[in-house]
């Protein structure tokens, strides 16, 4: 496994769920493993050399990424895409004039979801939850988690949809979900796969410069989620739902800081993962994303 891999893998969570066996297979320059467990799959593609790819090769490559995964899901037990985690090297590099990579690749992205779910009617509805973070690798780096059912996207009153950003984020917008409820196929509760949340009111990121602030617009983005997805309203220690969190943060200082906090504001039983990273945007320092158990009178798919 290549340093991009190891290091940007999604959560240990994930691989539970999956388990451990595989498929391989080469196409047109991507390399696509799976594993087809019993509960889940997880499928990864990983795009050498993406770094070097011009925007409009970049953003093709982006949409036959997608396209392998959904091809290959198609032919397992465990079809349905709930989760997706993104890694892209130099994230910010500006790649023409109106965009950088992120922009890049979330055109080659929004390609694929509209027709992955049969246009944008469907998007508010069907379309997963995600992660885009930067590194200093090489390699595109895409993870999906699927299941043998659909999961239900939720939104967040507070914030846009990413699928409907203006212009101001790229000609075309990120297209994620804010959570993925889905079923657990272990335990048959309800669970929610948040997205990566952060420092966002609407569309716009707010608190730029301060760390102490935008933890607190995130967490505050997190219970309105929470809520959304079933969560009793004005539950005490609603963050306490959450039993698997990972925190991206700019700077490697802020690791002890945003760790300490999660811990107080997750509780004892959620296992925190901090990991340095580029957020999505540069005026963000923190981002938060996570696994949480909900009530079984929630909205449960």
């Amino acid at each position: 496994m290549n340093s991009s891999q190891s290091t940007f893998a999604p959560p240990s969570w994930a691989h539970d769920l999956s388990g451990v066996g595989r498929i391989m297979r080469t196409a047109n320059g991507l390399e696509l493993t799976v594993a087809d467990g019993s509960h889940a799959a997880l499928a990864t593609v990983v795009l050498d050399h993406a770094a070097q790819l011009d925007a409009p090769s970049l953003e093709t490559r982006v949409t036959e990424a997608y396209r392998l995964i959904r091809t290959q899901l198609a032919t397992l037990r465990h079809p349905h895409p709930v989760r997706f985690w993104n890694h892209l090297p130099g994230i910010h590099q500006p790649m023409d004039e109106r965009r950088d990579r992120y922009m890049v690749f979330n055109a080659g992205r929004f390609k694929a979801m509209n027709d992955w779910f049969d246009g944008p009617a469907n998007l508010p509805t069907r379309l997963p939850a995600a992660s885009g973070v930067g590194h200093d690798g090489n390699e595109l780096v895409i993870h999906c988690l699927s299941l043998a059912q659909p999961g239900v996207a939720i939104d967040n009153p507070r914030q846009i949809p990413s699928f409907r950003y203006s212009h101001r984020y790229g000609p075309l917008p990120p297209c994620f979900a804010r959570g993925t409820l889905v079923t657990d196929p272990r335990a048959g509760c309800p669970i929610l796969l948040a997205a990566g949340t952060a420092s966002i009111w609407g569309e716009r990121s707010v608190h730029v410069g301060d760390l102490s602030r935008q933890m607190n617009e995130t967490l505050e983005n997190l219970r309105s989620l929470l809520i959304n997805a079933g969560q009793p309203p004005g539950t005490r220690e609603a963050l306490g739902a959450f039993v698997e969190v990972r925190i991206y943060h700019l700077h490697e200082q802020d690791a002890a800081t945003v760790e300490a906090d999660a811990r107080v504001a997750f509780g004892p039983r959620a296992r925190i993962e901090v990991v340095r990273a580029d957020l999505c945007r540069a005026d963000l320092l923190v981002e938060i994303e996570g696994m949480a158990r909900l009530p079984s009178s929630g909205n449960q798919p």
